[in-house]
């Protein structure tokens, strides 16, 4: 029977092309040309009279595990072209990836196939066959040794051929026979959306990606059903269905839909409108186009202003035509709304250089408020807010002579906090106002479809998400807020979501994750366990973030089944988001790796889960909600908040500040009143604690705020049990509203968790337990 399959195996594909070199797993291997470098996790064995190779998994997450193969015929190395071929026993899940050595020189560089077939692993329990197709200028050299060839996300190899090519219709022949009925290995008891993207194209011309993106979904898209998801995400361009002006053509879509829904899954697509790579042709010509312009330099951004009075027909005209298209058709899981952006999403032009056409952008992140139409909206804002110029120039100590003279000026050119304060509320609320007028229009054009609004950034003043007004306005269209910063270090991922994620909640909208980038198996753990202990109803991953990594398939299907146990947090600590500190101060959140709230707020989420408060949620009464309100960072609010906050203290709270060098919490105006009754005593029937200490390093603050929390009374037993919870640091915990705890362990090192409630529980590397809080 061995001697049968090896020789079909040779006749089949020597009829295919010319082997160059093969390598055969056997008793002993079968080798020419080619030879197999030994690595420790390599395990033979015999199944149905054919050998197999086996690669242990070694367990990193920044490193996946490698089949190595070196040429004993050199000439091979000097080869323009060729193909390779790997036949293997398709058990579990993943993506086989190829790589050949480009440049033999120092560490080696290595090019990825530029064509690869039949690559995903979808534990059909069946023989199958990848390919991989290669061209590049080799040198031939490898001075140093180095593998030819490396092969990732391969687990049981039985052959490798070389071949030196191979017809059109091989690569055709070899797609047809990727299998299509997938069952799902893991489902929920509680549907929710899970989507991932699956090799649909977004750069690019429209002709030239479309034959691609067909074939990376005809990969893809099983593996992304057998793992679980249920909606697939591509990003619909304006160009691509607009040739023409009122002509609009959905064919590129409908073919991507078709293929989507050909394996049972639903679409949940990106609609991009303004962002400058979705832009035709014919309307960048025309006199409508309005470039967003920066204050630092006067140069333009191909990214549509906000604020030109000739965008919003296009979008509506757009957005009515999508509706009218697709939701008749009920291939819409939901769909996400990129009002503006690099990418689409609810901000200014930031980070991610995505030009008309693939040409460079002015970019940065700054204030893009120079064109006329923005300044004329600026003025007419200040304008309703003071009435007369007087009034203003009292306001802002300026002497503007009318309205005519007041420009829209660097933040740092402001002559006072109330205009510094004024500039970025308007340049803040211009987003909110966009990104909501946007729901509006798609609301209208699709009244049966789940809505999510694109919010991403991570609080910088500069990139304009609001993240409490975003996820408010979506109140009226009974939508949701995808945020679209997670990271693969759950802190991170923590204070970049969480104020968006405290207000979905307290707003009670649609709440939907998604990763700013990559993320190992790491950040699956930690994504997973942030959007259940959110009870989010949305999970949004790149599909190489799982697909690609051994390890992150793993994780992924060990806690897929968390998802069903996603509920609102009991959360009765608040940290207070000082988002007017944030527009007086750019060290509170812009620059990315050096600000001055999040490692304070980090260093609290390492004691007890907290939620965080800005004005507006405080101003709507959901600071009620709690028992303790922590500062962070900042020593400046408004007056009217200041004012809520002192009534609620006095009505029972707890209010927990910092020292920062013994600085008071003042209003803007400089007023201190509250501050110093609060700090005699003066409190009502509330508590407020003063740290008195060194600033650095953040945990000596954390550590008093855990102490002060075991002396308010009025948290329940719940909470304190979390507070007195004995565990390691990257251990974190989230209360269930049902009486459970929810536990990660975010560290490569199993940890244990102790309470006498409880007793001890070890939880593994990078994993989510839950157990039951029994409390007398």
């Amino acid at each position: 029977m061995e001697y049968i399959y090896l020789l079909r195996n040779l006749l089949c594909h020597a009829a295919s092309g010319k082997v160059l070199a093969r390598f055969c797993v056997g008793d002993p291997h079968e080798a020419s040309g080619l030879e197999i470098v030994p690595a420790p996790g390599f395990e033979t064995e015999k199944r149905d009279g054919k050998w197999l190779l086996g690669l242990r998994p070694s367990g990193r997450y920044y490193e996946e595990d490698a089949w190595e193969f070196r040429f004993t015929d050199v000439a091979l190395r000097a080869r323009k072209e060729l193909v390779l071929e790997a036949d293997f026993f398709d058990e579990d899940y993943g993506v086989i990836v190829a790589q050949w050595l480009a440049d033999g020189a120092f560490k080696g560089r290595y090019v990825p196939a530029d064509r690869s077939v039949s690559y995903t692993r979808l534990n059909t329990r069946q023989d199958r066959t990848a390919a991989f197709h290669f061209s590049h200028d080799a040198s031939g050299d490898n001075p140093q040794g180095h593998p030819d060839f490396q092969i990732t996300g391969l687990q049981h190899l039985c052959e490798v051929r070389i071949l030196d090519s191979v017809p059109e219709s091989y690569w055709d022949d070899l797609q047809k026979k990727i299998p299509r009925d997938v069952p799902p290995a893991v489902t929920l008891q509680r549907p929710m959306d899970i989507v991932c993207s699956a090799g649909a194209r977004v750069l690019g011309a429209r002709d030239e990606i479309l034959k691609p993106s067909i074939e990376s979904l005809r990969e893809q898209v099983p593996l992304a059903k057998a793992l679980g998801f249920n909606g697939v995400e591509a990003y619909v361009r304006w160009d691509f269905v607009e040739p023409a002006p009122g002509k609009f053509d959905w064919s590129y879509y409908d073919a991507i839909v078709e293929e989507i829904r050909r394996y049972g899954l639903k679409w949940f697509p990106l609609l991009i409108v303004g962002s400058a790579y979705s832009l035709p042709e014919w309307f960048i010509n025309s006199e409508e186009y309005v470039e967003f312009i920066c204050l630092e330099h006067r140069l333009g951004n191909p990214i549509q202003s906000i604020w030109s009075p000739h965008h919003k027909k296009h979008v509506t005209r757009f957005l009515q035509e999508f509706g009218r298209h697709y939701e008749p058709m009920q291939c819409l899981l939901g769909v996400r709304l990129g009002p503006s952006g690099n990418y689409g999403e609810s901000q200014y032009p930031a980070q991610g250089d995505w030009g008309f056409k693939g040409q460079k952008m002015h970019l940065h992140i700054g204030m893009w408020a120079g064109d006329p139409y923005a300044l004329e909206d600026f003025r007419g804002c200040m304008r309703r807010k003071y009435q007369s110029v007087e009034a203003l120039n009292d306001a802002w100590r300026t002497r503007y002579p009318s309205w005519e003279d007041v420009p829209v000026v660097m933040p740092e050119q402001c002559v006072s906090r109330r205009q510094r304060i004024d500039l970025y509320t308007w340049y803040t609320d211009s987003m909110t106002n966009w990104c909501e007028w946007w729901a509006i229009e798609a609301r209208k054009a699709m009244p049966n479809t789940p809505i999510y609004q694109s919010a991403g950034g991570w609080g910088a003043a500069e990139i304009g998400t609001d993240y409490s007004g975003q996820a408010k306005s979506m109140l009226k269209i009974d939508g949701g807020i995808r945020l679209t910063n997670e990271l693969d270090s759950f802190h991170q991922a923590f204070y970049a979501t969480r104020l968006a994620a405290t207000s979905a909640r307290c707003y009670d909208v649609l709440l939907g994750f998604e990763p700013a980038m990559g993320h190992t198996a790491r950040g699956t753990a930690g994504r997973i366990f942030n959007c259940v202990s959110n009870n989010g109803h949305h999970f949004f991953t790149y599909g190489g973030n799982v697909f690609n990594q051994q390890s992150s398939i793993e994780n992924w299907l060990r806690h897929y089944r968390c998802f069903d146990l996603r509920q609102t947090p009991l959360v009765e600590v608040a940290v207070y988001y000082p988002q007017t500190m944030n527009f007086l101060s750019p060290d509170t959140f812009r620059y990315l790796n050096a600000w001055g709230f999040n490692p304070f707020a980090r260093e609290i989420r390492d004691r007890i889960e907290i939620d965080y408060l800005d004005d507006r949620l405080i101003l709507d009464g959901f600071l009620d909600r709690y028992k303790a309100l922590v500062f962070a960072w900042g020593n400046r609010v408004e007056k009217g908040l200041l004012d809520r906050i002192d009534a609620w203290l006095r009505g029972g709270g707890t209010v927990i500040y910092p020292c920062f060098l013994y600085s008071k919490l003042y209003t803007i105006e400089d007023d201190e009143t509250i501050f110093d009754r609060w700090t005699v005593g003066d409190v009502g029937e509330g508590a407020f604690f003063r740290y008195r200490g060194d600033d650095e390093p953040p945990s000596l603050y954390a550590d008093f705020v855990k102490g002060a929390l075991l002396q308010v009374g009025s948290l329940s037993p719940e909470t304190r049990l979390a507070l007195e919870m004995e565990r390691p640091n990257n251990v974190f915990a989230s209360l269930q509203s049902d009486g459970h705890l929810l536990i990660l362990n975010f560290d490569d090192t199993p940890s244990v968790v102790r309470h006498p409630a409880f007793g001890s529980l070890e939880i593994g590397p990078y994993a989510i337990e839950r157990i039951p809080v029994t409390l007398q």
